[in-house]
């Protein structure tokens, strides 16, 4: 069996049946097997960053690690953001690049090339891998698929890079006799100070709340979660990545806090007495720059798998625990006891002040000139049924969103927060997409965004999944002028289309690709979305939004 058919078999035997790929002469061999194999489907996109993001919209979507297949030089290279963005957010993902002739890469010679196309793309991808290797052996190969794989899986997840050079990819090997990998991933015991001292801060607490991370959705505790704030009746709030966790309508949760966040949220930190963060790994963008002044009166209790992480906030947590987010759950919910109930002051508090500064006010007079995100998202989100998956770009289509968008039980909601990279949202849907072509998949995205990855649309015009593709025409990069209208007296530069920069036509845009394409120029025509949204198949609708419409609450 040669190299490459065997990595295709190995990939399908823990479980993965798709593969996102832009074919290269470095990878051809591997191309080939895959295209032979009647084990995987695969997806040609038009861009190794798209790739990547697919293939990471992929994962997050299905819970399986997404496999990206590129060619050696530029196609690893394009590659990298993808690598940095699931580094980042830590999602499981797994990178097989094709490389030179094993006789034709600079090994320690000092050459900055020798085969064509060559990179040492390893030495790139390092800091922002768990794993990366290149194979130097055909007999290696099992040992480093199975390495690679279980440093992707284990503890915090992540992407790993295997880089196989040509006569490798080619090379006979006999699958019985290569050598294994031994390790084993394990579920440590939740390893902090004691249970006694958390709860004894708990119960003398009068105003508690838990804060809720992506770590949580990485272990697969969400149910452990619910579990332990029903049965102590303790509000709870959630991260970006997390923003899927909970129905938004469930009594106990109270927002999402941050910079980018809600209002209401954010008082409700700052008047607790007792903070619990499970599975986030507190960000500026949740604790705001001066973190000493994050839940200033609480005492603060750090949950999370990543000891480099607890050390980074030691400065304003009082008790931390270096724990998988569901093994932590599973152990706490089992030594709370049921009678450990706080009353509804705290938890009334939290929703009133939470009623008192809305994303979007009850009393909201509709504009006939442009249409207000807040008020789509709100609409959009009561349109959709449970079976949903929206993925969104950055921005405002991220930030907006994510603020106001009311989640139900069985939908998903993500985008990648810590990279944050522009031109995510259309690849990442997409990904999302593959493996259930009749799920409803909504993305999300700026016009300056959707630039960034649109030669996507063709990928999208030849598979046809059920996606829907809203664009916010705000003349551009709108988060990025409004910090040159605040920050730099108004001086734009790069941020609109006024003249330094041009947009297309997206309705001539949906035309090329073949795509359905509607047209929403104000808040009195958005009741059309509800049509838009049961359309059988991929579409587009643009959305006229306001070039000066604020964000919050950081922007008043």
């Amino acid at each position: 069996m040669k190299v490459a058919d065997y990595i295709i078999e190995w990939l399908s035997s823990k479980g993965v049946t798709d593969i996102f790929t832009v074919s290269g002469g470095g990878s051809i061999v591997l191309c080939d097997a895959v295209g032979r194999s009647n084990l995987m489907n695969y997806f040609c996109c038009h861009h190794e960053q798209a790739v990547a993001f697919a293939a990471e919209g992929y994962s997050r979507e299905t819970g399986r690690i997404g496999v990206s297949l590129v060619t050696t030089g530029p196609g690893g290279t394009n590659a990298i953001t993808g690598v940095s963005s699931s580094y980042l957010d830590s999602i499981p993902m797994m990178f097989i690049s094709g490389q030179a002739y094993s006789n034709q890469t600079i090994k320690k010679s000092g050459l900055r090339q020798l085969g064509v196309q060559e990179i040492n793309i390893i030495e790139l991808v390092k800091p922002n891998t768990k794993y990366a290797v290149m194979l130097k052996s055909p007999n290696d190969i099992r040992y480093e698929l199975e390495k690679a794989y279980h440093k992707a899986i284990s503890g915090r997840p992540g992407p790993v890079w295997i880089d196989i050079p040509a006569d490798h990819q080619l090379a006979d090997i006999t699958p019985e006799k290569l050598r294994a990998y031994k390790g084993k991933a394990k579920k440590k015991p939740a390893n902090g100070s004691s249970f006694e001292a958390l709860t004894r801060k708990m119960r003398l607490s009068k105003r508690p709340l838990i804060l809720a991370g992506h770590g949580i959705k990485l272990a697969g505790a969400e149910e452990e979660l619910i579990k332990l704030i029903e049965k102590l009746n303790i509000p709870v709030l959630t991260t970006w990545n997390a923003t899927d966790l909970i129905r938004s309508d469930h009594r106990l949760f109270i927002g999402r806090p941050g910079a980018f966040g809600e209002r209401g949220a954010n008082f409700a930190i700052q008047n607790a007495d007792f903070i619990l963060s499970i599975g986030s790994r507190l960000p500026y963008m949740v604790t705001g720059y001066n973190v000493e002044d994050f839940g200033r009166n609480a005492f603060k209790a750090m949950v999370d798998i990543d000891k480099k992480e607890i050390k980074k906030s030691a400065k304003i947590i009082d008790y931390s625990c270096t724990s998988d987010a569901r093994v932590f759950l599973k152990e706490f919910n089992s030594f709370c006891k049921n009678d450990w109930r706080y009353d509804n002051k705290w938890l009334d508090y939290c929703q009133k002040v939470r009623n008192r500064y809305p994303i979007l006010p009850e009393n909201y007079l509709k504009s006939d000139q442009h249409v207000n995100s807040y008020l789509f998202v709100r609409i959009l989100s009561k349109l959709l049924n449970q079976n949903t998956t929206i993925v969104t770009d950055m921005g405002l289509s991220f930030v907006g969103t994510h603020q106001a968008f009311r989640i139900k039980t069985g939908q998903k909601l993500f985008t990648n927060s810590g990279h944050a990279p522009m031109g995510w949202g259309l690849p990442a849907a997409f990904g999302a997409s593959v493996q259930n072509k009749e799920k409803n998949v909504i993305c999300l995205t700026g016009d300056g965004g959707l630039m960034m990855n649109i030669q996507e649309l063709a990928t999208v015009m030849c598979h046809r999944p059920n996606i829907k593709i809203f664009i916010y025409n705000n003349k551009g990069y709108l988060t990025i002028k409004q910090t040159q209208q605040r920050g730099f007296n108004s001086r734009l530069m790069g941020s609109t289309d006024d003249g330094d920069m041009k947009f297309p036509d997206f309705n001539l845009l949906a035309k090329a690709h073949s795509l359905p394409f509607l047209k929403i120029k104000n808040d009195f025509e958005l009741d059309k979305i509800e049509q838009f949204v049961n359309i059988n198949g991929p579409a587009i609708c643009e959305l006229i939004m306001d070039p000066e419409q604020l964000q919050i609450p950081i922007a008043i």
